[in-house]
């Protein structure tokens, strides 16, 4: 059984009464994680969340959510009085707060970490093998998480995340666990596709009024026929590796919906985003290794399901 509480302004936490239906939303991007749940309530306690801005949830004894309350309604009608809570991870902090216009003569991960995601109360773990970044830019308008993603992608190509703590992580997926999915966990539903619009073949990196061009290419997708070029202009600045970097994260990038297989099966947390998938299914043509991307666990009419979303293991997802 799934335990939640929320955490009220003052620091007063507030255990919910057990949930009748819930659903978590993870994923590896925008947007950014997310809750819903309905459970009995008591007339009298209607505005006995006002204050409630932070939402957790243990799943056998293991936190598995770590949120921001967005909406909560008392609702009373034919199925009775019942609570029902929204919200999102903490991503939705760095999403909501617009970052303060800046440059960068030098940027490192302590200055990205201590001016856009240490100042949210929010916990950053890895990326210390990110790279420190010459004239970086901060332009007005940007949300912080916007900041953090493309020093994070386009200099590092890690994609940032949260855990399920609620804490930043700079590092790259590990590929030390793969999760199995075959006949006996009685998947319900599939789906699989390709989407070959938006994909790039090739990308080129330019510098603004200098000679120099990086060229990367996707050998796959040319091989199969695409023909999709872009040309991105960067600073006179940016160094040759920079330009690598943004390269290929403009290819992983691109690829990140090339292919999709959707999965649900019976049980809970069957996988998290990010980690290796191996699908092998009877007489079912596109077994193989995948990265999931999207995971959704939910709670209902239909008993304890677990959807997900898989993608190419070497995508941006």
């Amino acid at each position: 059984m799934i335990h939640c509480w929320v955490k009220q302004g003052g620091g007063q936490e507030l255990n919910l009464p057990a949930a009748v239906k819930w659903t978590l939303r993870y994923g590896t991007d925008t947007p950014c994680d997310s809750f819903s749940l309905r459970c009995l309530w008591e007339r009298g306690q209607e505005r006995l969340l006002s204050d409630a801005c932070r939402f957790f949830a243990e799943w056998e004894g293991k936190r598995v959510f770590t949120g921001v309350v967005d909406e909560f309604a008392v609702v009373c009608g034919r199925d009775g009085l019942y609570l029902e809570l929204e919200g999102r991870g903490l991503a939705a902090l760095l999403l909501d707060n617009e970052a303060m216009p800046a440059e960068y003569q030098r940027c490192t991960r302590a200055d990205l970490v201590a001016n856009h995601v240490a100042p949210y109360g929010i916990e950053t773990v890895g990326g210390l093998a990110l790279p420190a970044v010459s004239a970086f830019r901060v332009s007005s308008g940007e949300s912080e998480w916007s900041v953090v993603r493309r020093y994070a992608c386009y200099y590092g190509g890690v994609a940032p995340r949260f855990d399920r703590e609620g804490r930043l992580v700079l590092d790259r997926h590990g590929d030390d666990k793969i999760v199995r999915i075959g006949e006996g966990d009685r998947v319900t539903a599939w789906e699989y596709r390709e989407e070959r619009h938006g994909v790039l073949s090739q990308v080129a990196v330019r510098r603004r009024t200098t000679w120099g061009t990086q060229w990367v290419s996707d050998p796959k997708f040319t091989a199969q026929g695409g023909c999709a070029r872009r040309v991105i202009t960067v600073p006179n600045t940016t160094g040759t590796t920079a330009m690598r970097y943004t390269a290929d994260y403009q290819l992983r990038a691109a690829r990140r919906g090339r292919v999709r297989l959707r999965l649900t099966a019976p049980g809970g947390f069957l996988a998290w985003p990010g980690e290796l998938v191996e699908v092998e299914l009877k007489d079912f043509g596109a077994n193989g290794v995948y990265r999931a991307a999207q995971s959704e666990v939910s709670c209902g009419e239909d008993g304890l399901t677990t959807t997900l979303v898989l993608g190419e293991r070497d995508a941006m997802l």
